[in-house]
């Protein structure tokens, strides 16, 4: 019996013309095959020591192999492991190569370079280890990638720029190779980068090894670039490989949507005042000249039962003009405009107290005044909103608003009541289904302003809302 002959295969394959393919190559050099096509004919079997090399396809029609990996290498502990897939991903190609993959193949799979694989992790078994077999393939992949990957030493210093690199920072490798990975950071921190690195060696602990950030980077003739970074620190290299992708075009869309909503709510803000305008000046004194007409007339009637009636028609006026002018006040709130914040607040105070029988104790920094229009509105509406759920859901009659400076640059208001309170894990539902604004239309009006929003609450203990904005946020754009 040949060499050959004494290796065997273990290929999980669905794909029937893929699957022929492999075993037309794995039989012209000799190799015993056994196969399956689903997760639950690979891992019900009991002659894993049997197999030399097992070929597993990423994705199979009961579930992925990712997780099965760990499981596969316990109780296959002397074969090797290939993965073969339809997706070119390199994130995923460089965790296979972290849990020790012998190799990573992406169809359709060249003939040539699978049987010279083979003939390599065979040969590599018997006289090599695994691990230069892993350090070989991943510089290949990182070669080919389509994001940039960058490796780095323990001291930060470039030990490879793959060509995707090379176009996105406009380095080329034999330049950057040997320099500081700092070259590639914002001047601003530029000084600091080894101290992070030393931190983390020292500690363990990094917000950026291990997780994917959005950050800003730097090309080479000094513009700032945004860019979405994972690192992976392969300590059995010492060396750190960061996957860098730029997203520009991301973030132009992002900002131009920013400016498009805060244009929008600036609209829509001109047209409330509008038709305030168009309530106050027009419907309401067509409802007084009615009214006094009205008025002239009760005079002048000698029927009981007219004056009657025309008294009734005057109760309703006054209804009507009531309700219109608290619409109006409610739409464009003048005091709001011409006033400032604080005197809004004692105003709309004073409203809910008389419409909804709600007691707003004000405590209010006279110092803390914001100017943009479109701050003092939103913050003005949420308020409102928020006293609006304190009127419906608390089971108070009482409320308080406090409003002070945290810095020069930023304003907290918290709206507070002690009433029935609600679980937080329940906190968007509740605000959502009971008919309040939703958690998540309050942080988008305040990410107009680039505000923020948090609710503290407990069963029976009542409810704080806390908002934060910036005094002076930029404007939209017209």
């Amino acid at each position: 019996m040949s060499d050959k002959q004494r290796f065997s295969v273990l290929l999980v394959e669905p794909d029937r013309e893929s699957r022929l393919q492999i075993m037309q190559i794995l039989s012209s050099e000799g190799f015993q095959v056994d196969t399956a096509e689903t997760i639950e004919q690979l891992m019900n079997r009991d002659n894993w020591s049997d197999y030399f090399l097992i070929i597993l396809e990423h994705e199979l029609p009961d579930g992925k192999t990712d997780e099965l990996l760990s499981q596969i290498q316990e109780r296959a502990t002397h074969a090797e492991l290939v993965i073969i897939t339809s997706r070119s991903e390199v994130q995923k190609m460089v965790l296979a190569f972290r849990n020790e993959i012998a190799d990573y193949f992406i169809k359709p799979i060249d003939h040539d370079l699978f049987k010279n694989s083979l003939q390599r992790i065979r040969a590599e078994r018997e006289v090599s280890s695994k691990l230069r077999q892993t350090q070989a393939q991943l510089n290949a992949i990182v070669e080919a990638a389509i994001e940039a990957v960058i490796t780095i030493n323990r001291q930060g210093i470039i030990q490879s720029f793959n060509p995707a690199a090379e176009k996105m920072f406009g380095y080329s490798a034999r330049e950057i190779t040997g320099q500081n990975v700092s070259l590639l950071t914002p001047q601003s921190i530029r000084e600091h980068h080894d101290q992070f690195i030393s931190h983390y060696l020292e500690t363990g602990i990094s917000n950026i090894v291990g997780a994917r950030r959005e950050l800003q980077a730097c090309h080479r003739d000094g513009t700032l670039i945004p860019i979405e970074l994972s690192v992976t620190d392969l300590p059995q290299f010492e060396i750190f490989a960061g996957i860098v992708t730029d997203i520009s075009e991301r973030k132009q869309a992002e900002r131009k949507h920013v400016e498009l909503t805060r244009a929008v709510a600036v609209a829509a803000q001109q047209e409330r005042r509008h038709l305030a305008n168009i309530l106050h000046d027009h419907l309401q004194q067509l409802l007084v000249g009615v009214r006094i007409h009205l008025e002239i007339a009760r005079k002048e009637t000698h029927s009981e039962s007219e004056a009657q009636a025309l008294a009734r028609a005057d109760e309703l006026l006054n209804q009507s003009i009531e309700v219109t002018r608290s619409l109006t006040a409610e739409l464009n709130p003048v005091v709001l405009h011409e006033e400032g914040l604080a005197i809004a607040l004692e105003w709309l105070a004073h409203n809910m107290l008389e419409r909804y029988n709600l007691t707003v104790t004000l405590d209010l920094d006279p110092t803390v005044s914001p100017q943009a229009e479109l701050t003092k509105i939103v913050l003005y509406e949420c308020i409102r909103e928020i006293l609006f759920n304190v009127v419906k859901h608390s089971q108070t009659t009482h409320a308080q608003v406090r409003m002070h400076a945290l810095s020069d640059q930023e304003v907290e208001i918290t709206v507070s009541d002690q009433g029935i309170g609600f679980d937080p894990l329940l906190l968007e539902t509740h605000l959502t289904e009971t008919g309040g604004m939703g958690l998540s239309n309050i942080e988008f009006r305040l990410s107009l302003i680039k505000g923020k929003f948090r609710l503290e609450s407990a069963v029976g203990k009542g409810t704080v809302a806390h908002i934060i904005a910036s005094m002076e946020p930029e404007e939209p754009d017209s």
